[in-house]
């Protein structure tokens, strides 16, 4: 198995906890780490650090998945009640 990080894009839009309750329950199986909700963010550069303040660069929060591939790991996350979106990377081992 590899390992998979869903990064779900933030919105004003607020999903229903049960439907999210209903997917994180169909996913478990597959979950290494539920991870957590995200409270705000700055960038950081050589040059200092900013406020993230637009909607299209918010990271809501994270899981991290075992799946076969990326296709698979794709089919996980085409059920994820978040209406934003959510980001699919391979995790590379170190």
């Amino acid at each position: 198995m590899k390992k998979f990080m869903f990064i779900y894009n933030a919105s004003n839009d607020v999903d229903s906890n049960d439907a999210w309750m209903s997917w994180f329950t169909a996913i478990t199986p597959h979950v290494v780490d539920m991870g957590s909700e995200f409270n705000g963010g700055k960038i950081v550069t050589s040059s200092g650090a900013k406020d993230i303040t637009e909607w299209s660069d918010f990271v809501g929060g994270y899981t991290l998945i075992n799946a076969a591939d990326m296709d698979a790991a794709v089919a996980l996350a085409k059920g994820c009640p978040n209406k934003a979106g959510v980001r699919v990377f391979e995790t590379m081992p170190m």
